[in-house]
């Protein structure tokens, strides 16, 4: 079939990739209890749908090959998804992020025409990696009966804010697809991968017209973020950090957006020199990044900027709760809540003049202070004697209490290291 000069200018918003071609590590995946739904689903569509127990209930049954999975960003779905491709050796198909980006309004306008055309005109895929190189082989476009060669990925993170300009993606899809013919006959399953879940209430009542099954996956949760953490702690014996208390900061957290803090923590960490020669441990430098700002998680749409920075631990919640309900509602109906973070982050001593306090407290009362911080982490009463010592080092209760104790340690490490350079031990 010889393509139109229109259909080759859209073909520049799609990416093929070929099973030979990923290079992903089953063990790099995070394997959730409803990615089992996934695998299901696939495996029914990629049998031979004349022989499979669907078609005992064609009557009820009619698979178009769609699926709509709503999953929070920063997951690893796509690479999931790129897995099966290659284990069920499927050409995966992908739209354009780079040509995307250049004329978002063209693509935009023309992105029914786009998504037919791979539907069904595989010559334009062909024609486009033959143009970057490629030579296809002889057999690979010639799609038999009912038999999927092909994996269409849709995912709506790719699509910022900026680029869509309030374009509903989803709906413009479901309207223009919900009458089309089955995807199978044409050798293909589409997935689309959707993280507003607003989005699909809003469509609710056509979202089976369109698609065969919706699948939720829910966030992880405090034991799945654990479990992530702690298998990067093993696979990385030589960094420490305190799994318990980074679980309680990344509340809301994705797969991607913990490994890539950790990346991004122990790059910084060996950047200072005076703390990597002493100790690998990352805890206070990741714990840094959060609350300065510095890493920006993926978070839910749902997510306010608040309870971004303050709702992973107790003392930052404890913070917005002393804020009257009346004050809540008005900041939260206003347009003024990123000043209203910085000005409470404003209120909080600077990280040096807190090195400065740390090591003040560690030179003078050190087994002291540290009793004081163990009974506050373990929420046991203070005798009179240990208020005193508190009121004179209250800063501590800027920090967590494991925080506070990492914080403590580190600043009589650094005295120690003074001493010793100075022959005063």
């Amino acid at each position: 079939m010889e393509c139109s000069d229109n259909e080759l200018k859209l073909s520049k918003y799609v990416r093929l990739i070929t099973p030979n071609e990923f290079e992903i590590d089953r063990d790099d995946i995070f394997y959730r209890d409803k990615y089992n739904d996934i695998i299901n689903y696939l495996k029914i569509m990629l049998t031979n749908h004349e022989e499979s127990i669907v078609q005992s209930y064609a009557k009820f049954i009619r698979p178009k090959g769609t699926l709509l999975i709503n999953i929070n960003s920063g997951t690893d779905i796509t690479d999931y998804l790129k897995l099966i491709s290659n284990n069920y050796y499927l050409d995966f198909i992908e739209l354009n992020q780079e040509e995307i980006v250049k004329s978002p309004e063209n693509f935009f306008s023309n992105f029914i025409s786009i998504l037919e055309n791979i539907v069904k005109n595989k010559e334009i895929i062909k024609k486009k990696e033959i143009e970057n190189g490629k030579t296809p082989q002889l057999n690979e476009y010639k799609t038999e009966e009912n038999k999927i060669k092909r994996l269409l990925v849709i995912n709506q993170h790719n699509f910022s804010e900026a680029l869509l300009k309030e374009k509903n993606l989803l709906e413009l899809f479901i309207v223009s697809f919900k009458e089309k013919k089955s995807l199978i006959k044409e050798g293909l399953i589409l997935i689309w991968i959707n993280n507003k879940f607003q989005e699909i209430e809003v469509n609710s009542r056509l979202i089976f017209e369109a698609f065969d099954l919706f699948i939720k996956i829910p966030s992880l949760d405090k034991i799945e973020r654990e479990t992530i953490l702690r298998n990067f702690s093993e696979k990385n014996p030589k960094i420490v950090f305190d799994i318990k208390t980074l679980v309680e900061y990344t509340s809301n957290w994705e797969v991607k957006d913990l490994n890539r803090l950790l990346r991004v923590g122990i790059f910084k960490h060996f950047l200072n020199s005076e703390l990597n020669e002493s100790s690998n441990e990352i805890t206070g430098v990741l714990i840094n990044l959060i609350e300065s700002g510095e890493f920006l998680p993926s978070l839910p749409e749902t997510i306010t900027e608040r309870e971004v920075l303050y709702g992973g631990t107790n003392d930052r919640q404890n913070l917005i709760n002393k804020i009257s309900t009346k004050e809540r509602y008005e900041i939260m109906n206003t347009n003024d809540i990123r000043n209203f973070i910085t000005q409470i982050k404003e209120e909080r001593i600077s990280d040096f003049m807190l090195s400065q306090l740390y090591e003040s407290a560690a030179s003078k009362n050190y087994s002291e202070v540290l009793l004081i911080i163990d009974k506050l982490n373990k929420q046991e009463p203070l005798e009179e004697n240990d208020r005193k010592i508190l009121a004179k080092y209250s800063f501590v209760l800027n920090d967590s209490p494991k925080m506070a104790q990492i914080n403590l340690e580190k600043a009589k490490k650094r005295i120690d290291n003074f001493k010793r350079a100075f022959g005063k031990q």
